[in-house]
């Protein structure tokens, strides 16, 4: 599980380099939730996979996320609506949500746009805001559902 990585990570000598399939494939979830700074590598057969991952650093958002899961307080990272909604806590409000949500708000928007990347939510997203748009035009996301990834994420942070 990507968490379990994380965890794991933790305890190594940066950089890592990973040529499992799945550390590979967390890795990707933990770089697409900006909890570790990576760079990945194609294969040379022209399949279009990657062969191996280097994980260079664990983010501060990381190292806070770690923090949270040895103290038991995910709940706490919630607590200062003035700070960005991080992607992994938003997952945790929405995850026993009826689907399809529909979401206005910015800041939950990039987290539905990174959750939707690393593959634990199907979402449809506004396109890109260009700076000629009038701010009055509303953007807005719907979330259609939580993947079985991004469940396997709720299960883990819950233990």
């Amino acid at each position: 599980m990507p968490l379990t990585l994380l965890l794991r990570l933790l305890h190594e000598k940066l950089p890592v380099t990973l040529t499992a399939d799945p550390d590979i494939r967390h890795a990707s979830v933990l770089m697409a939730t900006g909890l570790v700074e990576a760079e990945f590598h194609l294969d040379h057969f022209g399949y279009q996979r990657y062969e191996s991952a280097v994980v260079f650093d664990i983010t501060e958002e990381g190292h806070a996320e770690i923090a949270n899961l040895n103290a038991g307080a995910a709940a706490a990272a919630l607590g200062d609506p003035g700070w960005p909604v991080m992607p992994l806590d938003y997952l945790r409000k929405i995850g026993n949500s009826v689907f399809p949500l529909r979401i206005d708000d910015p800041a939950e928007i990039n987290s539905v746009a990174v959750l939707n990347a690393a593959g634990m939510v199907e979402a449809t997203l506004p396109p890109p805001c260009r700076t000629r748009q009038s701010p009055q035009k509303s953007r807005q996301a719907v979330v259609l559902r939580v993947t079985p990834l991004g469940r396997t994420a709720l299960i883990e942070r819950r233990a």
